[in-house]
């Protein structure tokens, strides 16, 4: 009897998705189709992009298209081009199919990224690759549960939630303060939180040390704030990280003493929120941290991203983790785009700015180098013309101008060289090159105020004022964690009337966020205590709206307001009337309609 064969099952083999100019190259589909994968073919009315929201997640193991650029340029656009692919997917293989092995230098290429090339054989290799790196950072990690702390270290269980409380958003450390004083006036607990993304714009510079070592350092820096003004002014002060989709800023928060850590799985698909909270959870209680997850994306920005909780992907997330607060989406609106994956590359983009705001920047001279070889191409000369191979020399006199010595010669010396070489009939096209280079340079500094200014914008119009809260579904969803022990927690509690607010505390809310209204709170109050020359009563935007906007506008800065707060730690015994005017400002709309669940009142409360 012949022994059979084992197959895998047709819905264990995974997707190539392959581009059409790909495909119909006759050697690089012999080379895929020995794979033996399922193939789907991407072309112009079906981009590979598309193809990937199609499939189920993790069921594509690679990407492979054609690499349409040669010489510098390529590394660059590789780059870019990976970044785009792997937006849902970070563990995507991406192969670039390239006829002359030296089109590209693999070691310029990141982890799973490989070129395809005649005569490759070690292409199943790489798809090897791929399934066990995936395996080894999400399958195995599945339905996971808290390892027992080890021997000898005993772990004081985190205390559960014990009423609705505030938890304000910490756009700079000078608002500690009041959150402290509003703490001691209502002898409640409030929580302030902070991002991975705000973190890191509390620091100036960031390049060097690399982010999460900065933004380790600032969450040391406000954990010392808040025991001081715990001591000091006799307050309930907590702290909370919010929104945080990587293991190593969570591990940063808790190894600095947080209160309580936010893991952001709402981007992912529900099985991989699982799989990446129960991980998150783990880490956090060797800590013990509490720690909050999220079901339904809340964040405002884009209709594809408006999606309320189901009450059966809730309950499914609840049963397969072991979390102590759970985030979900009633009905109200974020004023923020807290996705931390893409703000961490925007402001990685604003250090790397500044650090390539030199002669040598070499990422936008490629960039011009490609805009000039297209519109040389575009004119119709063809790639051995002598133009081309003029940019072509530039571009690799440019790499060795700047190979990161310091005495090497800057990209101005290298457009000086060339005019000096060159007959008078090829300079205009030196000319050419250094105004696509300058403008690809302003390109980025306009770039980075316009991610400086997001990241600080006030709360974008809206029809209505106030969200429409699903009263129904918060019903639904606290019925489901009853007597669990667990507790659900409200996002964008800036856009929640008064009324919903207090709603929300009776049926057993634990925590509600607020975050843009109240640092717009803050300004405002601020704005009050200005000098003279910045005072928006002296300029008001209805007299001078270029002066006033603009004005006040400055004074939205981090800029501005670490000038105007530079002593804010001196406050504590004798604080600004503006601290005063924001502190009752924060007990009136946000702390009050939230006292149902705790009756507790403090001398002196204001109304």
């Amino acid at each position: 009897m012949r022994e059979a064969v084992a197959r895998p099952r047709r819905a264990e083999v995974q997707h190539a998705v392959v581009a059409a100019e790909v495909w119909h190259t006759p050697w690089a589909r012999a080379l895929l189709e020995r794979l033996g994968l399922r193939t789907v073919i991407a072309d112009e009315r079906l981009s590979c992009e598309r193809v990937l929201e199609t499939l189920a997640a993790q069921s594509v193991a690679f990407v492979c298209e054609e690499l349409p650029v040669s010489g510098l340029a390529a590394t660059a656009w590789a780059a870019r081009r990976t970044e785009a692919l792997r937006r849902g997917d970070p563990l995507l293989g991406v192969v670039f199919m390239v006829e002359d092995r030296r089109a590209l230098d693999p070691r310029a290429l990141g982890p799973l990224v490989r070129t395809l090339a005649p005569g490759d054989t070690d292409l199943p290799g790489f798809v090897a690759e791929v399934r066990r790196v995936r395996h080894e950072y999400h399958w195995e990690l599945r339905n996971r549960r808290p390892a027992a702390p080890p021997a000898g270290e005993a772990v004081a269980p985190p205390a559960r939630w014990s009423g609705a409380v505030p938890n304000f958003n910490v756009k700079h450390p000078s608002m500690l303060l009041p959150y402290a004083l509003l703490s001691a006036r209502t002898g409640r607990e409030v929580y302030c939180e902070i991002s991975p993304q705000e973190a890191l714009l509390f620091v100036a510079d960031s390049v060097g040390r690399g982010p999460a070592a900065a933004v380790g350092e600032v969450f040391r820096a406000l954990r010392q704030d808040v025991d001081r003004l715990n001591t000091v002014a006799g307050s309930r002060l907590r702290l909370h990280l919010d929104h945080a989709d990587d293991y190593e800023v969570i591990q940063a928060a808790c190894e600095a003493g947080f209160d309580s850590v936010m893991v952001d799985g709402s981007g992912r698909t529900l099985q991989q929120n699982v799989v990446f909270t129960n991980a998150a959870t783990e880490l956090a209680r060797r800590h013990g941290v509490l720690v909050e997850g999220e079901i339904g994306s809340i964040d405002g920005a884009g209709l594809r991203k408006w999606n309320k909780t189901t009450p059966g992907d809730f309950a499914r997330f609840v049963e397969q983790t072991d979390l102590d607060l759970v985030g979900a989406h009633i009905g109200q609106f974020h004023s923020f785009d807290y996705g931390f994956a893409a703000t961490r590359r925007a402001l990685a983009d604003v250090g790397l700015m500044d650090d390539r705001a030199t002669g040598d920047d070499l990422h936008a001279f490629a960039e011009a180098c490609a805009r000039v070889e297209r519109r040389l191409a575009d004119a119709g000369l063809p790639g051995y013309a002598a133009e081309h191979r003029l940019v072509a020399a530039l571009a690799r006199r440019a790499v060795a101008a700047g190979d990161g010595q310091e005495d090497g010669p800057r990209l101005e010396t290298v457009f000086r060289e060339a005019r000096e070489r060159v007959p008078a009939y090829q300079r205009p096209l030196i000319d050419l090159l250094e105004r696509e280079w300058l403008e690809c340079r302003l390109a980025k500094s306009r770039r980075k105020s316009e991610l400086w200014d997001e990241v600080f914008a006030t709360e974008p119009a809206r029809e209505h004022r106030y969200a429409t809260v699903d009263h129904g579904l918060v019903h639904a969803l606290t019925t489901t964690l009853a007597g669990s022990g667990r507790a659900l927690v409200v996002h964008g509690g800036s856009s929640i009337s008064r009324t919903d607010l207090a709603t929300l505390a009776a049926q057993g809310v634990a925590r509600v966020n607020f975050g843009s209204g109240v640092y717009t709170d803050y300004l405002d109050a601020l704005g009050a205590h200005l000098p003279g020359d910045l005072d928006p009563v002296d300029n008001p935007v209805a007299d001078n709206p270029r002066v006033g906007e603009g004005t006040w506008k400055h004074v939205r800065r981090m800029s501005y307001l670490a000038e105007a707060t530079r002593d804010w730690r001196s406050w504590t015994h004798a604080p600004p009337s503006f601290v005063d005017t924001f502190v009752s400002r924060l007990e009136r709309r946000y702390a009050a309609p939230l006292r149902d669940r705790t009756p507790r009142e403090a001398p002196g409360g204001r109304s």
